[in-house]
């Protein structure tokens, strides 16, 4: 019998949605999602970004209320920045600020205190783990071909379906807990395939089946956005996404091969844990998508608002004026509002920003040198 478990991010900054029209990914997406989990009595790790945090307390109650609801019964909570930035863009006080502001809105709005980080774009590297650690963090998901990849260095031939020791050096480590995006005779990212109708219901079940054959006692972590029935639907054009959430769901509650899991279950679980170094992983979106084309400017202007609060630093300029700079430079981090061109071997050009995303990365980088000028 395999473990398993569901990480799903929430991050209501989407780059197809123009700012201020959420509403349809909360109830067409983040509502459906939830309320099927309860019906089936699957458990699921959620991840939900600080800026979305806000936007549901604001705008959105009753979604945070089901939540806190269903907490310790189909839910557990871990941490997923400020604005949902790509790590490979950020120094590590940019990172050091984006964990500590997203960890400090799940105390305030979420009333949790998480030892769980889910990386956006699954990146890590050893300064992140540091940040991690330094903040409290136990444990954060990567994928099991990365895992794979630290053990093959450490000439070890276990199954990377477990979770495993990260060696941070200094006597600092953290649990890397696997997630996959491929199964045993399906192809890779089935699980995207399967929400946009191109990969039936039951060739995945069949393939958890298989999984379960080959890695007995392993985990099988399935990672997704949180947006998934709203989203994949939005970009596809196949109209049924949540009926195939439905059915998946349902005929995966009645395999005998699995025990829904949360992932602090897995990891208390497991008596021991082999010790690797991962390899430093720039996430799954290539970081031009990021810095060139349309997205040149952008990056451009935010070298030189993160110069200007270096400056400003130095030069002993108003904490408070800083601090709002601070705020609007990690505003701007929002990684859905930068797209250039969606560079990408599964699905090129997949993506496009709406304007009034693009607009509200542009403003908040103008208003933090505004300040510091």
């Amino acid at each position: 019998m395999i473990k398993l478990g569901f990480a799903f991010n929430f991050n209501v900054q989407r780059c197809e949605i123009e700012v201020g029209d959420e509403k349809q990914i909360v109830e067409e997406g983040y509502k459906q999602l939830l309320e099927l989990y309860a019906k089936y009595g699957l458990k699921a790790n959620l991840f939900i970004s600080g800026f979305t945090s806000q936007l549901l307390k604001e705008e959105y109650p009753y979604v945070l209320n089901f939540i806190t609801q269903h907490k310790g019964k189909e839910f557990q909570l871990g941490t997923y920045t400020y604005t949902h930035p790509i790590p490979q863009l950020l120094n590590e006080k940019e990172f050091s600020k984006q964990m500590e502001t997203g960890l400090a809105l799940d105390r305030s709005i979420l009333n949790t205190e998480t030892e769980g980080f889910l990386p956006p774009e699954f990146a890590f590297s050893q300064d992140m783990g540091e940040v991690l650690y330094n903040n409290g963090i136990k444990w954060f998901i990567a994928l099991s071909s990365q895992i794979k990849k630290g053990l093959t260095e450490k000439g070890l031939s276990q199954d990377p379906h477990f979770p495993c020791k990260v060696d941070l050096g200094n006597n600092h480590s953290l649990i890397a807990v696997p997630a996959v995006y491929q199964l045993p005779d399906t192809p890779a990212r089935f699980f995207k395939l399967m929400m946009k109708g191109l990969l039936p219901v039951d060739t995945v079940i069949e393939g958890v089946k298989k999984f379960a054959e080959e890695h007995p006692n392993g985990t099988l972590l399935f990672k997704r956005d949180a947006e998934t029935i709203f989203i994949d639907r939005f970009n596809s054009g196949f109209e049924k996404t949540f009926e195939v959430m439905d059915e998946f769901l349902k005929k995966l509650s009645s395999l005998d091969c699995i025990s829904p899991s949360w992932i602090e279950e897995v990891i208390s679980s497991q008596k021991e844990f082999t010790t690797i170094s991962l390899p430093d992983y720039l996430g799954n979106t290539k970081i031009e998508t990021f810095t060139e084309g349309e997205a040149k400017p952008i990056w451009d202007l935010t070298q030189k608002v993160r110069d200007a609060i270096n400056e400003a630093e130095k030069t002993g300029v108003d904490a408070n004026i800083v601090d709002q700079a601070w705020n609007h430079l990690m505003l701007s981090h929002n990684s859905d509002g930068r797209i250039g061109y969606w560079f990408s071997e599964w699905n090129p050009g997949e993506h496009t920003v709406a304007p009034s995303r693009r607009t509200f990365v542009e403003e908040n980088l103008q208003a933090a040198l505004k300040l510091l000028s």
